[in-house]
């Protein structure tokens, strides 16, 4: 029996860009399907279970940000690379914090683009794979690398994979800060370019989703002019003059909350 193949949305209504775009990926050895339109591709979305899409932004029926914004609501973990003419980084920053995994500007090359879409998918895979680390479980927080999941204050928090692959990194660093290069080295597997806030737009999206959910404490912490640490820290310490914010970590950690 052959074993499955990778399957590729592209979600594209250039037809010449589509076109070119599967021809690649089936050349690659992949498996690619087409959706012209928006409506379309949350269709083929959520019917065709593909293991990850290749998203245009403008796009009739319904725009690129609509498909993320939907798709993130069912499909968490599902790797989409974004492919769009808008070049701003508002655009740039816009379609991150939303949840996509990856930004490329057209024109672009088709080796890029299947670099990414192959990194993206061994990210996944090698998530998938990480059942011989052992779960991380502090304050209210708990986080399981073989089932992908993390638990805050009892609720679950549907992460996606590069969301949990930095959560994962940091907390398996937890007694150290880890730069942005650093940081960009291990969950994306490249070197980070002048100015690229990527770091900074993916660690807000995890904020929202572990520490700004309710419970007793925080995890992600910055340290200005480092990076970034794991570390468990109480929302308000009780005292004198009654509750306070908490604005000191542990002795010696130069630590903000920001």
């Amino acid at each position: 029996m052959e074993p499955a193949r990778t399957r590729i949305l592209i979600v594209e209504d250039d037809e010449s860009t589509a076109e070119a775009v599967a021809f690649h990926m089936r050349a690659a050895g992949m498996e690619p399907t087409i959706a012209a339109d928006g409506l379309a591709g949350l269709r083929a979305m959520r019917n065709g279970s593909p293991d990850a899409v290749v998203l245009d932004l403008m796009l009739p029926g319904a725009d690129g940000w609509d498909l993320i914004r939907q798709a993130r609501e069912w499909a968490p973990r599902l790797p989409i690379i974004v492919v769009t003419a808008r070049t701003n980084e508002h655009d740039r920053v816009e379609v991150l914090s939303l949840g996509a995994d990856d930004v490329m500007s057209k024109p672009f090359s088709m080796r890029e683009l299947l670099a990414r879409v192959t990194a993206a998918l061994r990210r996944t895979a090698i998530e998938n794979a990480q059942s011989v680390h052992v779960p991380v479980a502090e304050g209210d927080l708990s986080i399981d690398p073989e089932r992908l999941s993390v638990i805050v204050a009892g609720r679950p928090a549907e992460l996606t994979p590069l969301e949990f692959k930095l959560l994962w990194t940091l907390a398996e660093e937890r007694t150290r800060a880890l730069s942005r290069d650093e940081i960009f080295r291990r969950v994306w597997g490249g070197e980070r370019g002048h100015g690229d806030r990527s770091v900074d737009v993916l660690v807000r999206r995890l904020r929202r989703k572990v520490d700004e959910v309710g419970g007793d404490y925080t995890y992600i912490q910055t340290l200005h002019g480092i990076g970034y640490r794991f570390l468990t820290t109480p929302r308000r310490m009780p005292g004198a003059l009654g509750e306070r914010t908490l604005q000191e970590s542990r002795p010696g950690d130069p630590m903000s909350l920001a």
